[in-house]
């Protein structure tokens, strides 16, 4: 009984490293750039070009099943997206959820990727549909730090603090106690250390705060009018 227990485990923990794994041919769209896996070197280097000629390339880190560290591609001379060689970038596949998580040395998620089987074209056309579904993006899909660039950081803050505000989550700040305090589905817990999100959720926090400290003179935004009637239910 106790081995094949253990060969059911064994099976099991393989399963789960072959699921994390870069194949060639695996697209990765970041809300801007298509990236597409070229090749994967020695089963642990996946080299990725994307659709606007930038490049991108993963080593494969044993520390934990679906790591990887970013590292100097052939003609690039810097990574994309800002990030530095070194960074590490998780697999995570999770809830139905495919993506690369760009982490930077504070291990923060600061970027993410998803697969995706489309084209640009509809990968581009699926991120401007999110602007037709109001406050609910904030916790029913992965959103990116193109699509999220977009967006004064007062709405971000507000967007951040919806997803904690849907599960109860009591607020300190005076502002925040009375906004939320005006929607009907706010039902403030006793205790927030009960409160426990979901994979989407995780990382959407993690993303709007990098855009949110991103300095207002990098940003896509700079003082247009903004519609916030998006973030209302």
């Amino acid at each position: 009984m106790k081995k094949t227990l253990l060969i059911i485990i064994a099976m099991l923990a393989t399963l789960a490293i072959q699921a994390q794994k870069i194949r060639k041919g695996d697209k990765f769209f970041d809300g801007q750039t298509l990236y597409t896996c070229q090749e994967v070197r020695m089963g642990k280097i996946a080299y990725f070009t994307g659709n606007d000629y930038s490049e991108l390339t993963l080593e494969k880190d044993n520390s934990k099943p679906g790591m990887y560290k970013l590292i100097p591609s052939r003609q690039a001379e810097e990574p994309p997206f800002g990030a530095k060689f070194g960074w590490k970038v998780q697999y995570i596949r999770q809830d139905g959820m495919n993506f690369l998580a760009v982490k930077n040395k504070q291990n923060n998620i600061v970027w993410i990727l998803f697969l995706t089987p489309d084209n640009i074209e509809n990968c581009l056309a699926q991120q401007r549909n999110l602007w037709s579904m109001g406050s609910t993006m904030a916790y029913s899909c992965l959103l990116t730090r193109h699509f999220l660039g977009y967006f004064p950081k007062d709405a971000l803050r507000i967007m951040r603090n919806t997803i904690l505000a849907r599960h109860g989550y009591r607020f300190k700040s005076p502002d925040l106690q009375e906004y939320f305090a005006e929607k009907k589905w706010y039902k403030p817990r006793m205790d927030n250390n009960s409160i426990r999100l979901s994979i989407i959720e995780q990382t959407n926090i993690e993303i709007i705060k990098a855009e949110e400290e991103m300095p207002d003179s990098q940003r896509k935004y700079q003082g247009e009018d903004f519609d916030y009637s998006i973030l209302e239910d």
